[in-house]
């Protein structure tokens, strides 16, 4: 009985690619299916191994963010972004600099695929060309998938969660975050006070010059990519390789469920490949980043500089089990901090050194003109 249900999940998801490239056979011969389009990710790596990411789909032709302006609007794009078509098997080529190679998408359509840059690839951003090869090339537009090489010049990188640590979600109210999910816009959903200027200090690093990368984790679903780049951009927040989650049938099982484990597996990743950086990790106390940050802190000793928890209201015995983990985080050679505000967790970077003090002024000026314009509720002091 153990093995049934991982051997089910593997043939439902093999049954229903077949299905689906079935049901654009029979639609193309009507001539009522849509064009394929190919969604580029942000990727990440070394000078020495990077993975290129990315994600082939029937274009369902979501309406830009300036066009749509009411609720309606706003849920048919996540219905779009959601009812997605993924295409398996498809053939991609990738070419960065004077180097090419194949990659082949698997049954939810996405391409992951680890190459070694081209010699003497700087740290930075690189944009990394993709052309689709099969099936159906003609037609679909070559796209450019960013991907962040950390070289020498970084001092440590960031990972941060995103819901109720970068962005006001409310994810503990099941009401507020199917609202979150479904029917808000980037131009209204609101980040915390600060984060943006804290953010471009860690990017920034001590010598403001560090470049720094960093990487966000969620457990929403890849549908939601766009979305959530779009957010980052919209309030200058630094963009960084968005690591989330697939949503649906997968040869795993059925998501979402099983918790928020996913994110463990995305942060081993993230430490294995850059195994040359220490790591600042950024969570909230609403859901298991703690938890999930304990475990990394064990795993991965001497490589977490700190782990930052922001406050959120919860469970009243929650600030109790912080005070357990902070202890066992200690034991295992790094330090925890809750905060409530970004500017406590800047004042705590700049003493330890990991950015300027005059960017704990910048910080708090963002934070100040955030909560005049009652972003959260808060009050200007």
């Amino acid at each position: 009985m153990a093995d049934f249900f991982p051997a089910f999940y593997r043939l439902a998801v093999r049954v229903d690619a077949h299905y689906d490239a079935l049901s654009r056979r029979v639609r193309q011969k009507l001539g009522i299916a849509p064009p394929l389009r190919i969604l580029p990710y942000r990727g990440y790596g070394t000078p020495e191994r990077a993975v290129i990411k990315a994600r082939v789909l029937e274009d369902r032709h979501v309406r830009p963010p300036r066009e749509r302006h009411t609720l309606v609007g706003s849920a048919i794009a996540s219905y779009k972004r959601y009812m997605t078509r993924e295409i398996a098997g498809a053939r991609v080529a990738v070419r960065w600099g004077d180097k090419q190679w194949e990659g082949t998408t698997d049954e939810e359509g996405f391409l992951e695929l680890w190459v070694p840059p081209p010699e003497g690839v700087r740290s930075g951003w690189h944009m990394v060309e993709l052309e689709l090869l099969s099936p159906e090339p003609h037609g679909v537009a070559r796209v450019a998938a960013p991907v962040r090489v950390a070289g020498t010049s970084a001092a440590y990188g960031v990972i941060s969660d995103i819901d109720d640590t970068v962005i006001v979600t409310g994810v503990t109210n099941p009401v507020k975050r199917a609202w979150a999910l479904f029917l808000t816009e980037h131009r209204v959903r609101l980040p915390f006070p600060g984060v943006d200027a804290f953010y471009a200090a860690l990017q920034n690093g001590k010598a403001q010059a560090a470049d720094n990368p960093i990487f966000y984790v969620s457990s929403s679903p890849w549908n939601l990519y766009e979305h959530l780049d779009e957010f980052l951009g919209l309030h200058h927040i630094p963009a960084g390789p968005l690591l989330l989650r697939d949503w649906g049938l997968s040869a795993q099982g059925f998501a979402p469920g099983g918790g928020h484990g996913h994110k463990l597996e995305k942060i081993r990743g993230v430490l294995d490949t850059l195994s040359h950086l220490p790591f600042i990790l950024i969570g909230d106390s609403g859901q298991e980043d703690a938890e999930h940050y304990r475990t990394i802190c064990r795993e991965y000793p001497g490589r977490i500089l700190c782990v930052y928890i922001r406050n959120v209201p919860g469970h009243s015995r929650r600030a109790q089990e912080l005070e357990r983990i902070a202890v066992d985080i200690k034991s295992a050679g790094s330090q925890l901090l809750t905060v409530d505000d970004t500017t406590t967790a800047a004042r705590h970077a700049a003493r330890s050194g990991w950015i300027e003090w005059r960017e704990v002024h910048e910080v708090e000026a963002h934070r100040r003109e955030d909560a005049s314009r009652g972003i959260l509720g808060e009050r200007p002091e």
